[in-house]
């Protein structure tokens, strides 16, 4: 009888062993990755290290339309190469939820801070100027509606707007 016992509880621990063996870890999805490789395959004018050298490029957050679609947000900056006095070239860059390019908006200062919801806000109003688009001045771009459906405007919001000033 004993035998069996011991038969039992060897099987019944070995199986508890393999139930605590660690699962391999699961592969997370590094965004910032896949968008900085969509902006290198699809913006004809990303840094190329030779005119412009890329210095920054950052995940922002997501910004969620009203029909519930994805666009995420990235911040991008390089300098002019190879000129006696370089400048800067930034930009805010979106990108559907399958990480394709939808479009950018140049600025100086006014960098992106934060995503809510459909809305993204801006150190100050916008400041940089759009070959394509002529934006309004605000702090706030709205893509509620679509990223075709782009409004730029003005909200009094504590961080973005003004400081102290916007309470």
């Amino acid at each position: 009888m004993k035998p069996k016992l011991i038969l039992f509880l060897a099987i019944v621990l070995s199986g508890g062993l393999f139930g605590c063996a660690s699962a391999p870890p699961s592969k997370t999805l590094d965004v910032r990755a896949a968008l900085l490789l969509s902006a290198k395959k699809n913006d004809s004018n990303f840094p190329n290290g030779r005119d412009a050298v890329l210095t920054h490029f950052s995940h922002i957050g997501q910004l969620v339309t009203s029909r519930g679609e994805i666009i995420y947000v990235a911040d991008e900056r390089a300098v002019t190469a190879d000129t006696l006095s370089p400048h800067g070239l930034n930009f805010i860059v979106f990108f559907d939820e399958y990480f394709h390019l939808l479009g950018k908006i140049n600025y100086v200062n006014s960098r992106p801070l934060w995503c809510d919801d459909g809305k993204l806000y801006l150190f100050g109003d916008l400041d940089g100027v759009s070959q394509t688009r002529n934006y309004s001045r605000g702090n706030v771009v709205d893509v509620s509606d679509g990223f075709e459906n782009l409004k730029v405007y003005h909200a009094k919001v504590y961080g973005s707007s003004g400081g102290l000033e916007d309470n």
